[in-house]
This record gives structure tokens, C-alpha cells and sequence, in this order.
């Protein structure tokens, strides 16, 4: 197993940060090196799972209800309902936490009322799950999708920035991305971010040329989000910690502001409940989190922290599963089954 990675590994990982599905010739002159040694160095970080590019849907009403749900386990059953849950398509991560609940899930469905019924009909029932408590996500403000590495230079970062400003062109109406026609290619571009048309038409049985035709429109529909995710054990921010806050409603935005001038973090949400706001972020190392949650008080005079939880390990994250040490095993559950 590969357990660090060099700058020119970070480099690119960075790059598909930026621009997860660019293309090896656009990239190449921006990284300095040729585009087969760029598409090589990408196909040994994905195979070894220390990075991979995945996609699902944009957060919106009428696509993806998401909440939280905490899960305690009876006594002796945690690994067993973590099995089950790993299985779920409609709990995206799953995520130990080091105190006040065994379990944190992220969980999503198409409707409030599918939700409502993942919660309570399915989720609640798992055999070994004590008890549960949902907090529905009523505004999602920053996620994973844009947190970055610093590897590259700000001339570099720039020129990734116009790639895929040059890239995305003109913008297309809203598809059905759960429906025959585009439901089949989110499910491949979940499973690989960076497929082409050829492959995707392979893999669900189509002819190219309409694929190409079907992608593209999916692509500048803007309702996909498209993720370079890293395997976080070996990046300089390996502690994952989550701040429940409780926040005036009236305060919202201005702390929406000012958490975002953070790098470190990486999940901000409006949540329902006492606790009405939460963010997350990786660190460096246990003092520095002592740090950041003092800048947070700072920042935010009139919030409450609530509860602090460090995340020990992270076993499911966007439908992607995870080794103990963070690399993904290269298997995915679609988040939306067909």
C-alpha cells in the first residue's frame, strides 16, 4: 500500500479539486507534465484508493431531502449495524463518533415523506439500533465538494479555474436525473466521476453517440455536483472534528460568511433542533482543533457550542466505502438505485 503521497500526487489531486472531470492534454501544461504520465499517476492513486472522483446530486428540494441522524447500537452490535447500514443506498457516510452517539449518518431521499419513512421504518428498525434522533438539513452552506488542497500555486489554481469555466459553456434546462433517460448516468458518474461517454454507453448498454448527447446535457444542467475526494489519513489535516452549535436564527448568514474564509472546513449546514447549526472540519492535530474552536467563539459571539465530536473513523463517505485508514475499497452503493 502506498502511504504517502508526493507533491506531484497532491498536485493533481488538487487539479481534479478544481476540475474533476479535466482532461489529461488540458491539464498537462498547467502541471508540467505529459498527459499519459498525468493519466497514469491518476489511475495508481485511484487503484491503490487514495483518490477517486465521484458525483451525485445538487441538494434541492425537489431532488434530495439530506439530515442527520445519530445512531446509538445496543451493547456487542455496532459492527453488525454497520453492515446493514453500509448496504443502505440512502445513507451516504457513516462516520464513528468519539462521544455522545455511537454512530453519526448522513442520509438522503428523493421527498420529505421518503425520508420520514427511512427514519422511522427502516433506519429506526435495524436490528441492533437502540435508538435514533434526526436533524433534518434545512440549509446546506458549504460541503465536501469544496474543500481543497494547497498544492498548487495561485497561477495554477487559476488556470484549472478557466479550464473548467471553458468546459462548462452554456448552461442547459434541468433534467430528471432520477427518471429512464439521465437516472442510469448519474449512477455511473457516482461510481466514476470521470467516465466518458464511451465507457458509460458500455456499461448501460446504449449507443455512444447518444450518450455523448446525453451527457453533455447533464453536465450543463448543473444539477450534479462532481467530487475529488482523498484518502484523509494521508493528507496534513487527519482529524476530523464536528462543532453542534446553537446559533440566532438572525445570525445565520453572517456566520455563513465568516466560516467560509475557513479552509479547514469542510461541512456547514442549518439543521433543525436546539442545535441549529454545524460545521465541520479537518485539522492538523488535536491542539490545533482546540484552537479553531476557540476562533469560532471568537467569530461568532453569540453562538452556543453545544457538543464537540471527533470523528475516530469515517466507514462510508458519499456512498463510497472505506478502509480503516480512509482509502476507498473501490466499492460504491448508489446513492439512487435503479
Amino acid at each position: 500500500m502506498q502511504t504517502e503521497l508526493s507533491e506531484d500526487d497532491f498536485a493533481l489531486v488538487h487539479a481534479l479539486q478544481l476540475h474533476p472531470r479535466a482532461s489529461w492534454s488540458s491539464l498537462a501544461p498547467v502541471l508540467g507534465a505529459a498527459p499519459v504520465t498525468l493519466a497514469r499517476r491518476w489511475q495508481r492513486l485511484r487503484d491503490a484508493g487514495i483518490a477517486w472522483v465521484t458525483s451525485y446530486p445538487v441538494v434541492r428540494d425537489d431532488v434530495m431531502q439530506v439530515a442527520l441522524v445519530e445512531i446509538d447500537c445496543a451493547p456487542g452490535r455496532l459492527d453488525d449495524v454497520v453492515a446493514t447500514l453500509e448496504a443502505e443506498p440512502s445513507v451516504m457516510t457513516i462516520e464513528h463518533a468519539a462521544r455522545g452517539r455511537d454512530l453519526l449518518l448522513t442520509v438522503n431521499a428523493p421527498s420529505f415523506a421518503e425520508l420520514s419513512g427511512l427514519v422511522l421504518d427502516r433506519l429506526g428498525r435495524v436490528p441492533g439500533v437502540a435508538s435514533t434522533r434526526t436533524h433534518l438539513a434545512a440549509g446546506v452552506h458549504l460541503e465536501g465538494s469544496r474543500w481543497r488542497l494547497d498544492a498548487l500555486d495561485a497561477g495554477q489554481a487559476e488556470a484549472v479555474r478557466g479550464l473548467r469555466r471553458a468546459d462548462d459553456g452554456a448552461g442547459a434546462g434541468p433534467v430528471d436525473l432520477l427518471g429512464p433517460v439521465y437516472g442510469p448516468l448519474v449512477r455511473e458518474l457516482g461510481a466514476d466521476g470521470r467516465a466518458g461517454a464511451a465507457e458509460v454507453a458500455a456499461r448501460i448498454g446504449r449507443p455512444a453517440s447518444t450518450v455523448r448527447r446525453q451527457l453533455a446535457t447533464l453536465l450543463r444542467s448543473g444539477m450534479l455536483v462532481f467530487r475529488c475526494e482523498v484518502a484523509q489519513l494521508l493528507t496534513r489535516w487527519p482529524i476530523c472534528v464536528t462543532w453542534w452549535i446553537r446559533l440566532p436564527t438572525d445570525d445565520v448568514g453572517a456566520a455563513v460568511h465568516r466560516i467560509r474564509g475557513d479552509a479547514r472546513v469542510r461541512l456547514c449546514l442549518s439543521l433543525t433542533g436546539p442545535a441549529n447549526f454545524l460545521v465541520t472540519a479537518w485539522t492538523h492535530a488535536l491542539p490545533e482543533l482546540v484552537g479553531m474552536q476557540s476562533a469560532l467563539e471568537k467569530a461568532l459571539p453569540a453562538a452556543e457550542i453545544v457538543d464537540t465530536s471527533v470523528i475516530l473513523r469515517i466507514r462510508k463517505r458519499m456512498g463510497w466505502l472505506l478502509h480503516p485508514d480512509g482509502r476507498c475499497t473501490g466499492e460504491t452503493v448508489p446513492l439512487f438505485p435503479g
